[in-house]
This record gives structure tokens, sequence and C-alpha cells, in this order.
């Protein structure tokens, strides 16, 4: 017996490990090997945590280490010619965020500039990663992985100096006028949408690499150079930390893999044409001894069991859903179910979140209520867009009065979670939903643009509280799906419905758009936030993708067009370009999951304590 309780505290203590590494940081590296200062600016995307620090200064030939928790997204880029005015503002010619301060403190990067674009712990746990021209060039930029694994496991970025051979209509000059200090994009340059990907170029298909953007991928041949550029440009890695140069030497050969490990098979693409040669990931087999079989086949059955177990009290347990407002304006979340939670609908004010537990199998949807006011006399309480009716605080089973965003739920019970966000009821406010510790897919989904600021008039309901559905707004069967329009052979989507999809290609546009708008994820808790950060300029790509692969092409959040019916003439597409939010969601762990994970374990630990280890103890002895 003791000899097997001693077996068993090993393999629980294994299987604790195992759990922990799911959820291991990832280290970056800033190198500033530019022969001036540069100034860094880092951008979380929607829904992830903020890194401890959003900008910093770099003198030439420093290193600043950054740790990012599992499951970050966001981007890192350089800022140049950056100075104070005399009220103490900063600002940059190059790469400027527009916060007025060092720290960018949740602000993008104004174009042109180059972009180092990252995802981790992605779809099959891999990492996603690319450098970006799409948005132009202002500073050489290289990535490289380190100790990662993977077939696309290497090096990218783009090492050579663009603004001395940038076009003349796309250079950007330094103040004085004498050198060119970055090199805009075609599609900032000239706004037109064959360079821009939207509009009619709104698709793989329709967008093809312009001469400007094929002067990009000839020097820089693994950079993204346009929109739809991804088969070239998007790379792999799991379990890698990453080291970000600027100005890296276009002389040195850097390996893209950890250096300790040995192969015979490498593959060499070059980051600029016939200058650099790049060894892409080796392979890593080494062959375990015989005398392991034995323990890793009983911590494999019992992982299988502790996982299962987990699994399935997860969702025993219940839902915990967050709703978060970050909004600059107060919203009054709305709630209707299958069956009643603690709360139907509550004040949220600007940075408040509220936790809220449901049953196992509940179903219901989210939305959010805005422009509330309770009448000084009745107390009657009314809401501008989204009121369920009730009159008061709470909806007390009434639903949203649209144009509403919904963010809708069936939840399972040790089973599958089925969610989505439908703009099918028209739209009100922008809404991002994350699952978080739960297993399979597990994508985050919603519409994290402000549609009201382009809703067509058409649709537009008073001053552009809302954006109103065609089914809302003509009531004609073909736009609502109904009568002879009832079934997904005979409703398609209409040009106004594809206006929707173009901007949030994860949301439902129409009712039967199920493909591409539906999700899954099991024993989840889900994180709802209203008006999450927009966070990418990039034209038409996500650096998320919707699903795992080795040649590091991505899903887009900037969904393709597809359906009949032209565009009405009150609708500008182009400016509906919508910013990417993160195809993966947060994986953190729940104070429900640590609470389950110690039940778990005592469980595992008593079921080894049954089994006959003198096998593995003797192993263990030698």
């Amino acid at each position: 017996m003791a000899q097997s309780t001693f077996v068993a505290a090993i393999c629980v203590l294994i299987l604790s490990h195992s759990f922990i590494s799911v959820v291991k940081a990832t280290t970056f590296t800033i190198v500033n090997e530019c022969n001036y200062v540069v100034w860094p600016g880092i951008l979380s995307n929607a829904g992830v945590p903020t890194l401890p620090t959003t900008g910093f200064v770099l003198q030439s030939g420093e290193t600043k280490v950054i740790t990012a928790p599992a499951s970050w997204g966001g981007r890192f880029w350089g800022r140049t010619h950056c100075s104070e005015d005399s009220t103490g503002k900063f600002s940059c010619l190059t790469g400027d965020c527009g916060s007025g301060k060092v720290e960018c403190s949740g602000n993008g990067a104004a174009p042109p500039v180059s972009l180092a674009e990252f995802t981790l712990d992605g779809a099959g746990g891999l990492d996603f990663f690319d450098v970006s021209l799409v948005d132009g060039y202002n500073i050489p930029m290289l990535v490289v992985p380190q100790g990662g694994t993977g077939q696309n496991c290497t090096n990218t970025g783009c090492v050579v100096d663009l603004n001395g051979s940038c076009p003349s209509e796309l250079k950007v000059m330094s103040t004085d006028g004498t050198d060119g200090v970055a090199c805009k994009s075609a599609c900032e340059a000239f706004r037109d949408p064959q360079y821009c990907c939207s509009g009619a170029y709104g698709t793989p298909d329709t967008c093809k690499p312009s001469s400007y953007s094929e002067v990009f991928k000839t020097a820089c041949p693994r950079a993204y150079s346009y929109a739809y550029d991804d088969k070239t440009s998007t790379f792999t890695c799991a379990n890698a930390d990453y080291t970000i140069t600027f100005c890296p030497s276009p002389n040195t050969s850097q390996k893209s893999s950890q250096e300790q490990q040995q192969n015979t098979e490498t593959t060499t693409s070059p980051l600029i044409n016939t200058t650099m040669v790049y060894e892409g990931a080796l392979d890593q087999s080494v062959a375990s001894p015989s005398s392991c079989t034995h323990v890793f086949v009983n911590v494999g059955i019992i992982m299988a069991i502790w996982w299962s177990l987990l699994s399935m009290l997860q969702g025993i347990s219940g839902t915990t859903f967050t709703v978060v407002n970050k909004c600059d304006h107060t919203v009054w979340p709305g709630i209707l179910g299958d069956s009643q939670l603690d709360t139907t609908g509550f004040e949220l004010l600007t940075g408040g979140s509220r936790s809220i537990q449901a049953p196992p199998s509940w179903s219901g949807r989210f939305w959010g209520r805005t422009g509330c006011i309770s009448d000084q006399n009745t107390g009657q309480l009314t809401c501008q867009t989204a009121d369920c009716g009730s009159t008061q605080m709470e909806c007390n089973g009434k639903g949203a009065n649209p144009p509403v965003t919904l963010a809708e739920f069936t939840i399972g019970s040790g089973t599958q979670d089925f969610y989505d966000v439908s703009l099918v009821d028209g739209y009100n406010l922008p809404m991002l939903v994350e699952p978080s510790s739960g297993s399979g897919k597990c994508l985050s989904t919603g519409c994290v643009n402000d549609l009201n600021r382009q809703c067509p008039d058409k649709l537009r309901v008073q001053s552009g509280q809302a954006c109103k559905s065609a089914c809302e707004a003509f009531g004609k069967p073909e736009y609502c799906c109904s009568g002879a329009y009832a079934s997904p052979d005979t409703c398609k989507p209409s040009s106004y419905s594809e206006m929707f999809k173009a901007a949030c290609p994860k949301s439902y546009s129409y009712a039967y758009d199920d493909a591409t708008s539906t999700f899954t994820c099991t024993a989840a808790d889900y994180t709802i936030t209203f008006c999450p950060s927009s966070t990418s300029k990039k034209s038409a790509s996500n650096t998320a993708p919707a699903a795992a692969t080795t040649t590091g092409t991505t899903s887009p959040i900037y969904g393709s067009i597809t359906g009949s019916g032209e565009v009405p003439e009150d609708v500008n597409i182009s400016s509906w370009f919508p910013y990417f939010l993160t195809g993966q969601s947060s994986r953190t762990i729940s104070s429900s999951v640590s609470h389950n994970t110690l039940l778990v374990s005592a469980i595992s630990f008593l079921f080894l304590s049954s089994l006959d280890f003198s096998h593995t103890y003797n192993f263990l002895q030698t």
C-alpha cells in the first residue's frame, strides 16, 4: 500500500503539472538593433488581459523582456522620431498611437507601420503569428521563435529598409523633408477598394495583389503584403517564446527553432530574396525507453479519467456568465431564459462587471439596453434601445424590443454548449462572447464594431442609437425568412444582411446563417463584454484561426461576402471595415474548476491506490 501511495502521489503531481502546462506563459524579448531609439508599442486583442506595459523607450542596443499570459493575442510595433512638446505631450512621426504618452494605453498604431501580430494558444494549441505590411511599413522587423515545435515554426519578418526604395506616391517624409521615414500602403494612399480589399473586392477571389503590394512582397516574401496574403505569411508554433528585433542585420542567418535540436532535414525559405537563408522548424523525435511504458500507460489511463471527471463536474456545477461593460456609458443588461436566473435585468456602469450563475441545461439570451431613464413620477423605466417593456430594471420574462444585439446560449449538462451572437434582430451595441476553462474549439464570437455610425438611412433608428434588420425595416418575407422563404433553400442572404456579415463575419446576419455563426464548447464559463476595444486595422484577415493548420493559413474574421442582391445605394460597404476580434478564447482557470480539480485529484489518488503498481515502483527504484 505504501508503494502504491508513493506512485499515486507522483502521478497526481504529474497530472497537476500537465494541467498547469496548459496555461503556460509566453516570453517576448524585444531587441533594438537600430542605430537610433525606438519606442515599442503594444496593443492587446479585445477580451484578453493587457500586458504589464503598452509602450516604452528602447535605446539602441537595449533589450526588454515581457511575459504574456496563456491565450494572449495582440500586436507589437515600433514608433520612431518621437518627442515631447512644451506641454509634455508625447508624439511620434511614425507608429504613433495617439495616447499623448509613452504608454499607448489601449490605442493602436497610426499607419503606416510594420506590425508583428500574435495569437497564443490558438486552435490545436498552436501559436499563430505574422509580420504584416498591410498597414504600410516604417521599420525593419524580425520575429524569431525560441524553443518551439511544429512544421511551420519558423522566422518571419521584413528585414530590409523599404523607406529608401518606397515609391514617391507612398513615401512619408521626415519633418525637414530630407528623408523617407515610412512607406504607406496603397490602401491608405489611394483609398481605392481594389487596394483595400473592400466593396466589390472584399473576397480572396476578387482582391488580388497590386503592383504596390508586390513591391513589398518582392522585398519581404514572408510578410503580409495585402489582406489575403495568408498562404505565405502566417506561421505557427507550439510552446514557443519569441524574440522581436527591430533593424536586424540583413547579413546574419538566424535559426528559427531551438539551437539544441538536431535533425538532418531542414527547410529553407528567404526573408529577403537571395540575401538571408532561414532554417525551418526542426523535428523532435526522441525514442522513449521501453522500461517507461508501464508508468505512462497507467498515467495515460488516469489522465483520461481525470479530464473526463473534471469536465463532468464542471458541467454539473452549472455555468458562470460574467457580464462586463467597457462602453463609455451605462448599459442595462437584460436576460431571458427557459428558467429564471438570479436576475433578469440590472444596471452596469462603465467599467463594471457582474457574475451570474446558470444551472445545467439552461437556455437563453443576453442583451444590452441603452439610454434608459426612470420616470420621476411613476418610477417606470424605459430604454431608447432594446427595451424589454417591463417598465422595471428587471425584465421579468420579457424579451428585447428590436433592433438589438443578442448573445444566445444553450448550455449542456456534461455535453456541448451552443452559443452565438446574433444580428438577426438588428444591432444596438458591440458585443463579444468568450469561453473560458472549456474544452473543444471554444472560439470567441461577436461583433466588435460600432455599426450605428455607418448604418444606412433606411435602417437607422432615430439619431443613430441602433440599426434595424431589413426584416424589421421592410417586413418582407424574403428578408424575414417567412412564408415562401421559410427554408434554407429559399431564404438567402440579402444585400442588407451581407452588409452586417461583411462587418461581423462570426455573427448571425440572417436566420439561416448557421454554418459560420454557431459555436460549441464543453464545460465552459463565458464572459460577455459590451463595447470590447477594437484592435486591428488589417484589411480583411484575422490573426486567429478557426481551425488548426500546419500550413499557416487562417480563417478570416472579415468573412467574404456571399449571396445575391445588389448593394443599396446608401450602403458604403468599404466604410464598414471591421476590426478583428480574437478567434480563440482565453483559457483561464476559474474558481469552480479549481475546486473541481481538488476533488478529481482526490478521486484519482484513491483510484491509483487500488491498483497494483509493483511493476512501476520497481522501475522507479532502479
